[in-house]
């Protein structure tokens, strides 16, 4: 269960969509919900509220007052759930203020738009997210602003791609949680390294297609035995293997095959998701698709 999900709002109508979703999930795991707002003095677009004034009789900046101000109005917004919302205006930069924050509030759960203002422009590459993924060993619900409800829809099919390794299947409790209490079904992913009938007919056999055909059973048998056990504990789900010559590429595909609405990854591992948020297999992803990504940098050992 999520117990305390985070909401950075920037003062956009574009991050403001993550309310949405964070309000319907904070009411059905009975969680708190915090929304933050860091002020950056060096801003173009800095919120303002209709009817208060920007300056004190001393000329000083009433900035705080309209963050503020800002932050209880959307509070007040917010569906009636078993918790009363929190509302925190943060300073210094941004990424450092959100991440000291999640520790701080003990959030669990970090629901947030793909674009915005003060540093959330290119979340996806972008300074703060990286900072956010890198540092933080809770998920991420990136949303992207065509994925953002202006109603209350659950996720009912999530993807959950997997690369064989313990780190990798750090994620599948979050996605488990998510699905139990949205009602959705899951289905486990594993790319092998080829591309489908690569051979072509007539040709003799090539040791490498042996090789493909050892990876593809041994991927399945992995994947039937993580399968039984979430079937076994009530959970619905099922599997597919896939072999491709541009894991990314492949995983948005399937997910789109298959009709899901959300993927949930890990954003480090092996085969290609070990260098995560630059460069990797899973910053295609998360750069790549239209569909909500749920983002989780797994713990090591030396962590």
């Amino acid at each position: 269960m999520f117990k305390t999900i985070l909401v950075p709002l920037d003062g956009s109508p574009v991050s403001e969509q993550a309310l949405v979703v964070a309000a319907r999930l904070a009411q059905s795991h009975s969680a708190c919900i915090h929304l933050a707002h860091v002020h950056s003095p060096y801003t173009t677009a800095p919120i303002t509220i209709e009817g208060l004034p920007v300056i004190d009789e001393d000329l000083h900046s009433l900035a705080a007052d309209h963050e503020l101000a800002y932050l209880h109005q959307l509070a007040a917004k917010l569906p009636v759930s078993d918790h009363e919302p929190v509302t925190a205006r943060l300073e210094g930069p941004i990424a450092f203020a959100l991440n000291r924050y999640c520790y701080d509030s003990h959030a669990d759960l970090v629901v947030l738009t793909t674009h915005g203002r003060n540093g959330f422009t290119q979340l996806w590459i972008g300074s703060v997210a990286e900072s956010l993924l890198r540092s933080l060993h809770i998920p991420l619900l990136m949303l992207r602003p065509s994925s953002a409800p202006t109603e209350s829809t659950p996720f009912r099919h999530i993807m959950v791609p997997l690369d064989g390794s313990a780190l990798a299947e750090q994620i599948l409790p979050h996605a488990i949680t998510l699905a139990d209490q949205e009602g959705a079904e899951l289905t486990l992913v594993r790319i092998i390294e080829g591309a489908p009938n690569s051979s072509p007919a007539g040709v003799a056999y090539r040791p490498q297609e042996n090789s493909q055909t050892t990876q593809h059973e041994t991927a399945q048998i992995y994947l039937d035995r993580l399968t039984q056990d979430l079937l076994a504990r009530g959970h619905p789900a099922r599997s597919r293997v896939v072999a491709a010559e541009h894991p990314a590429r492949a995983i948005l595909a399937t997910a789109n095959e298959v009709g899901a609405d959300l993927i949930a990854l890990a954003t480090r591992g092996r085969s290609g998701l070990s260098h995560t948020i630059l460069g990797s297999v899973a910053d295609k992803v998360l750069r790549g698709g239209d569909l909500p990504v749920l983002a989780l940098r797994p713990s090591h050992p030396d962590d």
